[in-house]
């Protein structure tokens, strides 16, 4: 008997717990949250209020449209060095004329982010396209659709999450903001 309870709390607490990040976390969002998400039909008509799910194609399409450009790919919440407030991207792109491209990594803290003040629009990157529910592999294949890679190539290391672009040809890959 005793063995039963055991293994029915065993069961019981490894159902019941959630791993974040392994996938986009899109199942954990409120359904205000899950309404605010939508895809991209065209970028002329996006509304701030809104999360837009964004391929590499897509993007890179937009990207045309832009003299410069910087893709900011990054995770809700993110604690490291390398990330700073939205305000901080913001202020660099507006100060030094770059168009800004807030890509999240996936829905995991989505509020971290939306409690910031953010002037541009958000994005998330749309596992849905590369039909890849885990998260490092939709994301991997996002940033090898951006840079015209096969969509299965692994890097070998990391350059950053910051992608300066001129029209749709990237300039460079960085970890941080650059002085000014």
């Amino acid at each position: 008997m005793r063995k039963i309870l055991i293994l029915l709390f065993f069961i019981g607490f490894t159902t019941s717990c959630i791993v974040q990040g392994w996938t986009n976390d899109f199942e954990t969002l409120s359904e205000s949250q899950k309404n605010r998400v939508k895809a991209i039909e065209n970028f002329r008509d996006l509304n701030k209020e809104f999360i837009y799910k964004i391929n590499g194609q897509q993007l890179k399409e937009e990207l045309k449209n832009h003299s410069k450009s910087i893709v900011y790919i990054f995770a809700n919440g993110c604690t490291s060095d390398y990330c700073k407030p939205i305000s901080v991207y913001e202020d660099f792109a507006l100060r030094n004329g770059y168009s800004l491209f807030l890509i999240m990594a996936g829905y995991t803290n989505l509020n971290e982010t939306l409690k910031q003040p953010i002037s541009n629009l958000l994005f998330v990157i749309d596992n849905d396209y590369y039909n890849e529910r885990l998260n490092y592999k939709y994301y991997r294949y996002f940033k090898n659709d951006l840079l015209n890679k096969p969509l299965q190539e692994k890097q070998r290391e990391y350059r950053g999450n910051l992608y300066f672009f001129k029209g749709d040809s990237l300039v460079q890959i960085l970890r941080e903001l650059p002085k000014e």
